[in-house]
């Protein structure tokens, strides 16, 4: 299993929002597809969605742009993996038991919803200001046992 291309960049777009947010004005999607090497259209496709999540807000207009709705303290990193990908689902049978004829008596069925719910766990352990603090990666680390992650 892994985490779609889409859920990890609408998170780097909103990284790149709130570590280089300006009170004076919206930050266009051009200066995020320069800063993050992103499509300029994939970042209006993630914009669009975290918009419809109450996530962002835009502007239009020469000087328009994309701000963060709330404050980064606010904003949960699961938030914006689910505004970007839906909800946080490994199986089928875990969000819709009645999709799988086996899930009442299922060996596995358990464990699938274990897992789902320790991955929403972790992710709604976070914040999006957390993610840009600069004590943030070596706490990750720490938990990790020391083992360093690129």
């Amino acid at each position: 299993m892994k985490i779609s291309t889409r859920a990890r960049y609408a998170l780097r777009l909103m990284v790149d929002l709130c570590q280089n947010a300006d009170c004076d004005r919206p930050i266009h999607l051009k200066e995020i597809a320069d800063r993050t090497d992103l499509s300029r259209r994939y970042l209006e496709q993630l914009a669009t969605s975290l918009k419809n999540a109450s996530l962002l807000q835009s502007y239009s207009g020469r000087k328009g742009g994309y701000r963060l709705v709330r404050s980064a303290d606010e904003i949960g990193v699961l938030e914006i993996v689910e505004a970007a990908i839906g909800p946080i689902s490994i199986s089928n049978c875990v969000v819709s038991p009645e999709s799988c004829s086996k899930s009442d008596d299922c060996e596995c069925n358990l464990l699938w919803a274990l897992l789902n719910h320790r991955i929403k766990t972790v992710l709604g352990e976070f914040s999006l200001a957390e993610l840009t603090e600069p004590t943030w990666r070596t706490r990750i680390v720490r938990e990790l046992g020391g083992e360093s992650m690129p």
